[in-house]
């Protein structure tokens, strides 16, 4: 008999690709607002574009070479690790001094972070 109910392994996978969306939107709608729209801070280039990459490769329908898990893994923990980079800088160097540089780096460390949990939650 064949049951609706996802098993633990599926559901787990889902909500581990969901920590991966939201991580990565997060990182992409940061860069826009805080680089694009007001101007005061700004990720790199790389980080954006690991984000749109992981964005790409968990909406993608069809084989993109990106699609499996393995890609998603590697992007998930870059990301992730990149954001500690970020955070054991500013713990280093000092924080931002400005309010908006201080909230965007926060938003990169959700960001980060979510992708990093995501990742490790993948299966396979």
């Amino acid at each position: 008999m064949v049951s609706d109910v996802p098993s633990e392994a599926t559901a787990g996978t889902k909500g581990a690709s969901g920590f991966l969306l939201i991580g990565s939107v997060i990182i992409i709608g940061g860069h826009l607002l805080f680089g694009l729209i007001i101007g005061e801070f700004t990720y790199s280039t790389v980080y954006v574009v690991l984000a749109i990459w992981l964005l790409i490769s968990l909406l993608a329908k069809g084989d993109w070479g990106l699609t499996g898990v393995r890609s998603q893994k590697v992007i998930g923990f870059s990301l992730g690790f990149a954001g500690i980079l970020l955070l054991a800088s500013d713990l280093r160097f000092g924080f931002p001094d400005g309010v908006v540089d201080n909230i965007a780096n926060l938003a990169f460390y959700a960001g980060g972070l979510l992708t990093f949990l995501g990742a490790r939650g993948l299966k396979g």
